[in-house]
């Protein structure tokens, strides 16, 4: 039964300095809630309340988010609708964090994420990756739902143009009705390097046996254990699927400066009347 999922965020957001030089990405706000919140709220969609958060050093304030609102708040009486966010969100999810001391690959984080989960299979979900569906059911539960009707590994894909090509992890295969076959997963190929234009997305439907693969993984550049290589071995073993979204699906990448910034920008524009024309008016 899918109750677990594992949220690698070990990582230095080396791209958001100095933003990030003493707060986790994880924890920046998209719009009213951190990036962090939005992820484990897609996982319960799926009826996931189980969240593993591998964290490395001074990334406290992620798991600090999920608990009980600090007391200094209550000493002036907060509003009701406020009160009533905060109680939902301490029910959204039992939280535990997983240390990675050393930063050693997707794999690596996956790998020490693992000690934490029972479950058979789990998710896998790249805080990074901010999702949108225009449909009631999130990208998460129809993963699940391809999972249940064909008891393989599932991974979330997208169409990507050429030149994106070099900045996503693709998959070849083959189009089936109602999702893909994986054959193979290929790291950031680029153009020349697989005719493919279904990139990875960061979301992951994996069995326990993922386990022992990625224990026998030898690492690759900078000494990491890449998921990607583990998922082709485990490919050869036990076919996996691709889920595609669909064209009205949206994908923001909120570990990019400009990607975090459009992400924030769609939900002002869904939430605050008047936005984008304010907006216009304020930059012409």
């Amino acid at each position: 039964m899918l109750s677990h999922a594992i949220i690698p965020a070990a990582g230095l957001a080396t791209r958001f300095l100095p933003a990030s030089k003493a707060i986790p990405k994880e924890a920046f706000p998209l719009y009213d809630r951190p990036v962090i919140q939005h992820i484990a709220e897609e996982a319960a969609q799926a009826g996931i309340h189980n969240i593993v958060l591998v964290t490395s050093e001074g990334k406290e304030a992620i798991t600090d988010h999920f608990d009980r609102i600090n007391p200094k708040f209550l000493q002036g009486k907060l509003p009701e609708e406020i009160m009533r966010e905060l109680e939902r969100l301490e029910e959204l999810a039992e939280v535990i964090a997983v240390r990675q001391k050393s930063q050693k690959g997707l794999g690596h984080a996956v790998l020490r994420g693992m000690t934490a989960v029972p479950t058979d299979p789990f998710a896998v979900m790249l805080p990074d990756m901010f999702l949108v569906s225009r449909d009631p059911d999130n990208v998460m539960v129809r993963m699940k739902r391809l999972y249940e009707q064909h008891d393989r590994p599932v991974i979330a894909l997208m169409r990507v143009p050429d030149d994106d090509r070099k900045r996503y992890g693709m998959a070849e295969g083959e189009e089936r009705d109602g999702f893909f076959e994986i054959r193979r997963l290929v790291e950031k190929p680029g153009i020349a390097g697989t005719a493919s234009n279904l990139a990875i997305v960061g979301r992951y439907l994996l069995p326990s046996a993922i386990g022992p693969i990625l224990e026998k993984t030898i690492p690759g550049a900078k000494g990491e254990i890449q998921l990607t290589d583990a998922l082709n071995t485990l490919c050869s073993k036990q076919p996996m699927l691709g889920l595609v979204l669909r064209d009205d699906d949206l994908v923001f990448d909120a570990g990019d400066k400009d990607g975090y910034a459009y992400a924030n920008a769609y939900l002002a524009a869904k939430r605050v009347p008047g936005f984008i024309e304010t907006l216009r008016r304020m930059t012409s």
